[in-house]
């Protein structure tokens, strides 16, 4: 029997403290088993950031599951969770045209 493949998912979390906010929701995503393909965060006028990750999760999660799971922390004020399609994931990165002050981090 062939092992499942794991799925992509998009996190999306809107959060005041970008630093506990991003240790956090790698740590979490670590400690839960999850893949990180991609992270980035987007600082806005008012103060508050953005941060998106696209993470490799199990077969069975559940996005529901997965946005509470991770949504816990305070420095969190949103946080929604997406499934990629396969088409989406598979196409490469495209160059963001947000403005400077979006950063990627390696």
């Amino acid at each position: 029997m062939q092992p499942q493949q794991r799925r992509r998912v998009s996190v999306t979390a809107t959060t005041s403290d970008p630093f506990d906010g991003i240790v956090r929701l790698v740590l979490d995503a670590g400690r839960f088993g999850f893949g990180l393909d991609q992270l980035s965060m987007t600082t806005h006028s008012d103060g508050n950031q953005t941060i998106r990750m696209v993470l490799e999760v199990q077969p069975s999660a559940d996005c529901a599951d997965l946005t509470e799971r991770l949504s816990r922390h305070p420095a969190i004020m949103d946080l929604r969770v997406a499934e990629l399609s396969r088409e989406t994931y598979s196409q490469p990165a495209v160059a963001s045209s947000q403005p400077a002050n979006g950063r990627t981090l390696p």
